[in-house]
């Protein structure tokens, strides 16, 4: 058996390479997608459609499609559905303008817009100082 010594990094330590590495490492996936499903899926619930099927391209809102089908009523409804921020893009559109594919277009963009946010150093410095990460010299996380 041998020991080994690693340097350890926080995120702002690291090279400019490195801290592309964690991004890529670290943020490929958009982190709260499940988070903004279940935003859609309790939209759909409040106005009374059902979703049936959708693909969610979170880094290009234009490759990204929702399906869905019923008769959508049309009053108000709450900002607040699931507590998730994504709601708002949902129901600040239909309170103002009452139109689903209007409302699915703003969330895909704004899913769109968060997704890009991921990987601001920003975003990576907050995310890794969060959950206490440290990264080797190539900012593999140790």
């Amino acid at each position: 058996m041998r020991t080994k010594t690693i340097n350890c990094y926080t995120f702002d330590e690291l090279s400019d390479k490195a801290k592309d590495n964690v991004k890529y490492n670290l943020c490929t996936e958009y982190a709260l997608m499940s988070e903004a499903i279940e935003s859609l899926e309790a939209f759909a619930d409040e106005i009374g459609i059902t979703i049936t099927n959708y693909s969610i391209d979170a880094g290009c809102s234009s490759h990204s499609y929702i399906r869905w089908r019923g008769t959508p009523n049309s009053r108000f409804i709450p900002q607040d559905l699931t507590g998730y921020y994504m709601d708002y893009s949902l129901t600040k559109t239909w309170n103002k303008t009452r139109d689903v594919d209007e409302c699915f277009e703003e969330l895909l963009s704004d899913i769109e817009k968060d997704y890009e946010y991921q990987f601001e150093d920003e975003y990576v410095i907050e995310m890794c100082e969060a959950n206490g990460y440290e990264f080797d010299e190539q900012g593999n996380l140790i």
